[in-house]
């Protein structure tokens, strides 16, 4: 009877870990309305999910609080670049799509590049110390240099927008299970780097 009541049993960590997935997703989006928070609360979002969700570290809410405060000055400045961005890409996309023939194929490919470097971006804020210019520079490298892992992270990060757009409660599950997707490509790419 006192194994079931351990905080160690399966019924416990696997509650700890629901609580987890539902709380930061909540957090992440209360944090993401004001919209100009949206790149450091995305970034602590990643290093919360990259190195307590995922690895089953405690302390993931003091984590994502802590990661959110000390990017905010850097990333809000960022968000003021990447919110009109995604504004504009997504416009274009709909302009692309309604494009007919071989120049609309074209117009969408090239939206892919800025697209990719966003997804990079709150990764790269969120494990690193990088001024803003390095910052770009990096995520567009990052984009063009392992375009399998972009496009994955372009695909998973449009499709978690559609779905959450089609049906609203996601909002408080697809955050997280997202960034868990995505940190598994994405710190395979960090490894190798760090390593030099």
């Amino acid at each position: 009877m006192n194994g079931f009541f351990s905080p160690n049993n399966l019924f416990f960590r696997s509650l700890s870990w629901a609580v987890d997935i539902v709380g930061i997703s909540i957090l992440w989006l209360f944090l993401s309305l004001p919209l100009v928070t949206l790149v450091p609360a995305s970034a602590a979002l990643y290093q919360t999910c990259a190195l307590c969700v995922r690895r089953g570290e405690s302390g993931a809410f003091s984590r994502f609080l802590r990661s959110f405060l000390g990017n905010l000055r850097q990333g809000c400045l960022l968000s003021l670049v990447v919110v009109p961005l995604g504004l504009l890409l997504l416009l274009g996309q709909n302009v692309m799509a309604a494009a007919a023939g071989e120049v609309g194929g074209y117009a969408t490919a090239a939206l892919f590049l800025p697209f990719g470097a966003a997804c990079w971006l709150p990764p790269l804020l969120g494990r690193f110390d990088f001024p803003s210019r390095e910052l770009w520079r990096t995520a567009f490298l990052l984009a063009l240099g392992h375009l399998p892992t972009t496009l994955l992270a372009v695909l998973l990060t449009a499709g978690a927008a559609f779905a959450c757009l089609l049906c609203f409660p996601l909002l408080f599950l697809l955050p997280v299970v997202l960034e868990i997707a995505l940190s598994f490509p994405m710190e395979r790419v960090f490894r190798k780097y760090m390593a030099k």
